[in-house]
C-alpha cells in the first residue's frame, strides 16, 4: 500500500488544531511533524512521540464548518495514538 504525501498548508493547520484539542484530553500526545494519506479515508499524523489516525471525513466536516468536532470524536482520535520508542 503506497503512502502519498499530502501536506497542504490548510490541511496542516486544521490537523494541528485538532491535535491541540485532542491533547487537552490526552496530554501525552507529542507535537505535529507531518501527515500522510494512509487510505482513502485515513490520514496518519506523525507526532514527535508517535502516530495518530484521523478520519478525513471528520477533518473535512471541521474544515467546511458543518459541525464542531465533539468530545467523543476527539477521544476516538486520541484512542488511535501509538507511542513510538526513542
Amino acid at each position: 500500500m503506497a503512502i502519498v504525501d499530502i501536506n497542504s498548508d490548510a490541511q496542516k493547520n486544521d490537523l494541528i488544531y485538532l491535535i491541540r484539542r485532542v491533547k487537552a484530553l490526552q496530554t501525552d500526545l507529542g507535537a505535529y511533524i507531518e501527515h500522510f494519506h494512509y487510505s482513502d479515508d485515513i490520514i496518519i499524523v506523525k507526532l514527535t512521540n508517535g502516530f495518530i489516525k484521523i478520519n478525513e471525513s471528520l477533518l473535512l466536516k471541521h474544515q467546511v464548518g458543518q459541525d464542531e468536532v465533539t468530545q467523543k470524536e476527539l477521544l476516538k482520535i486520541g484512542n488511535t495514538f501509538i507511542k513510538t520508542l526513542l
